[in-house]
Formats: structure tokens, C-alpha cells, sequence
């Protein structure tokens, strides 16, 4: 009997404290309600906007004004290569009243925007990119959480190229005559790093391998030769006084330990290969990689010739009317060198200049001998050396032939 009356004590207690528990919470819900006019929740955010205190219209103003504070300041820029294009704020649609129906008391929820599909259509278009190789899609995605965040951005078109269009390929190859020292190359693959620069020199540095300069001159010419064709920056480049044997006319880059180095930059956003390999006597250099968006076109335009000059020594050595050649001469040269650049569709985009290679000619030099009787057209009892720029030059009249001869060499 006591148990029982026990019992029924302590059931008559717990629902006295749970009913007075709860009208404490009632009564300051309901307090709280009146006084906060319903007002959102300390903590809320809507994007990057602070609403807590604030009621709906309040919340809808505050949401609002920093919207159009970032179409006011905010930039959207879409960048291929070279080539920048700005994408207006007014081409973001924000839905602030959707945004605040799903703001939830106490947490952050997300500012819903849209672009605008045609504008960034165009935009895509004024910078030569096609938008079948662009995965529209994401790009619209990235460019709608920079607008809900209410910052600007920065984006390369080259990181939004659709993964259908991303296969590995030879995008250009160079062939060059097979030098003895560069057989250790014969197998071998270079991995330029995105946003990298390469350098011929530290590259053989790091391999420890030597070279001369006549093989790391032909090494460098048809890395050059592979990459013009590209996107790539060259930084440092150098030519000889003359165009080395197996080298071509436009193509040289001329390499030479502690003097001269050939280095280039990768401006893009994915690595690329170089692939050297040796066969049949040649050495092929390739680049490898995903395709460019844009399409390069390498040309020369027709070599300006400038014929050398004859440059007359006199010896003493040599009989009278008697002649000998210390050095046939040859051609100077210039060639410059343009790259065409292209779309994927074959449309022309533009024409840039990259080289002007000049190769001074090399003097015809002969040997006469003295004529008896006479000065030999010398104007005084001093032989005298005339300016190279004239068709006659007078050597010593004591002169060696083999003295000359190294002089030359």
C-alpha cells in the first residue's frame, strides 16, 4: 500500500516539473517572438551576408545592397593565353528572395545566382575559343559560386577544355642529323611543369652529362624547332655568326657552356613532354601533349640574301700575278620567321612576328702575289689595310700564307 502511494507522489511530481519546465520555454519563445518581431536567428547567413537580427525586409535590403556593391566593384575575366575577355556582372541574375526561403535560423545558407548562358557564349567567342571544346557547364558552375560568394575571379578557359578533347598527342616534331655525344639522349623524356621555365644548361647540369657546343647548339635548335609551333615563351636565345652544319635557317639556337643559354617558359596549365629518341642515324624530338586550343602555323619568309666581298692580301711569297683563295666566302643571310595562329575551325585569329636570324656573309679572302716593277697599287712605302666595308683590302707585305691561314680558323 505504501508503494503504491509512493509511486503515485512521484508520477504527481515529475509531471508538475514537466509542465512548469515547459512553460517556462513556451512563455520565452513567445517572448522572444514578440520582441524579435520574427527576426532571424543570431549566426544566419545568406552567402557571405550577415542577416542575424535582421527581419525579412531588413535581411532582403542588407542581402541586396552588397549585391549590387559587387556588380559595382567585381571583375570576371576569362583568360586564353594571351588573350583576355570581361564577362559584366550584369550578366548574374540573383535570386535573393528564393535564397532567404531556404535561410535556415542559425546557419549559413547558399545566395542563389545564374549567369546568363548567351552572354558567356559571347564572351567565350571575342577571345577565338570555341565553346564545343569548353565544358560550358562547369565554367558556368565556377563562375556562379565566385558570384554567390561575392568575389571576383580569374579564369583560364584552358582548365574548362572538355575531357573528350584532353588525349595525349604529338603536337609538333623536329628532325635533326644525329650527333655522336648525343646518343645519350637517344632514349629520353623531359616533362615541362606547368607555369615552368626549362633551361637546355641546367638540364644537362642536373643529367651530369658534358657536351660541346656544337651538340648542345643542335640539341637546343630542334627543341626550339618543336616548341615555336606552340604557345610556349621563349626567354633566352642566341644564333651564330653562321648557320651551324645540320642546322636550319630560322630554327638555330645556338647553346654554349657559361656564354649562351636556350630556355623557354610553359605558360599553361597542364605539363607537356619532350620525347627525344634515335633512329636511322637522326635524332626526333617531339612534344607531347593535350592538344591546344588554338592552332599554330610556323612560316619563313623568303631568305633576303647579301653576296660577300673580296678582300685582296698581297705576298710577298706568292709570283708575280700569281693567285691563291685563303677563303671561298659565303652568303650572309636573313630570315625571319612567323607564326600564324589559328581556331579550331581553321579560322585566322592573327600573324606575329617571333625571329629575325641575320647571318653576316664571310668575306672572300685572296692571296696575290707582288708585282714587279710597281707599288701594287699601295699608296705609300707602308702597306695599308683598307676598311672591310671596301672590295679591296691590303695585307701585310711580309705576310706568311700559313700565318694567314690560322689567322682564318
Amino acid at each position: 500500500m505504501r508503494q503504491t502511494v509512493s509511486f503515485k507522489l512521484f508520477l504527481t511530481l515529475v509531471i508538475t516539473v514537466s509542465y512548469l519546465l515547459a512553460s517556462t520555454k513556451v512563455a520565452t519563445w513567445a517572448y522572444e517572438s514578440f520582441v524579435s518581431g520574427d527576426k532571424f536567428a543570431e549566426g544566419t547567413m545568406i552567402g557571405p551576408v550577415d542577416v542575424s537580427n535582421r527581419s525579412s525586409d531588413e535581411a532582403y535590403k542588407q542581402v541586396n545592397e552588397k549585391v549590387n556593391e559587387w556588380k559595382q566593384s567585381a571583375t570576371m575575366t576569362l583568360m586564353l593565353e594571351e588573350k583576355e575577355a570581361i564577362l559584366q556582372t550584369n550578366a548574374f541574375t540573383f535570386h535573393i528572395e528564393e535564397s532567404m526561403k531556404q535561410a535556415v535560423n542559425g546557419k549559413q545558407t547558399a545566395l542563389l545566382v545564374s549567369v546568363n548562358e548567351q552572354a558567356l557564349q559571347d564572351v567565350i567567342s571575342s577571345i577565338s575559343a570555341l565553346s564545343d571544346w569548353i565544358d560550358v557547364e562547369r565554367l558556368k558552375a565556377q563562375l556562379e559560386q565566385a558570384a554567390a560568394s561575392l568575389t571576383s575571379a580569374r579564369l583560364s578557359l584552358s582548365q574548362y577544355v572538355r575531357k573528350d578533347m584532353q588525349q595525349q598527342t604529338i603536337l609538333s616534331q623536329a628532325v635533326i642529323p644525329l650527333h655522336e655525344e648525343l646518343r645519350v639522349m637517344s632514349q629520353t623524356a623531359i616533362v615541362i611543369e606547368p607555369k615552368q621555365m626549362f633551361s637546355v644548361l641546367d638540364f644537362f647540369k642536373k643529367q651530369g652529362i658534358g657536351l660541346s657546343k656544337e651538340a648542345l647548339t643542335l640539341f637546343a635548335s630542334a627543341l626550339y624547332e618543336a616548341i615555336v609551333p606552340t604557345n610556349f615563351e621563349v626567354i633566352e636565345r642566341h644564333t651564330s655568326m653562321t648557320l651551324p652544319d645540320g642546322g636550319k635557317a630560322g630554327f638555330e639556337a645556338a647553346v654554349e657552356q657559361n656564354k649562351k643559354d636556350f630556355m623557354f617558359f610553359n605558360p599553361n596549365d597542364q605539363s607537356y613532354t619532350i620525347e627525344v629518341r634515335a633512329e636511322d642515324g637522326q635524332m626526333k624530338v617531339a612534344l607531347v601533349g593535350i592538344p591546344f586550343i588554338y592552332q599554330y602555323a610556323v612560316k619563313t619568309d623568303p631568305i633576303e640574301y647579301y653576296d660577300p666581298k673580296t678582300i685582296v692580301q698581297y705576298s710577298a711569297l706568292l709570283k708575280p700575278n700569281e693567285k691563291r683563295i685563303k677563303e671561298e666566302g659565303k652568303k650572309g643571310m636573313l630570315v625571319r620567321l612567323h607564326k600564324e595562329v589559328y581556331d579550331r575551325n581553321g579560322a585566322f585569329i592573327e600573324k606575329v612576328l617571333v625571329s629575325e636570324d641575320f647571318y653576316p656573309p664571310v668575306h672572300r679572302v685572296e692571296l696575290r702575289g707582288l708585282q714587279s716593277g710597281g707599288n701594287n697599287g699601295i699608296p705609300n712605302d707602308t702597306p695599308s689595310t683598307q676598311s672591310p666595308q671596301q672590295d679591296d683590302v691590303w695585307g701585310n707585305e711580309n705576310e706568311q700564307i700559313k700565318g694567314n691561314e690560322d689567322d682564318a680558323s
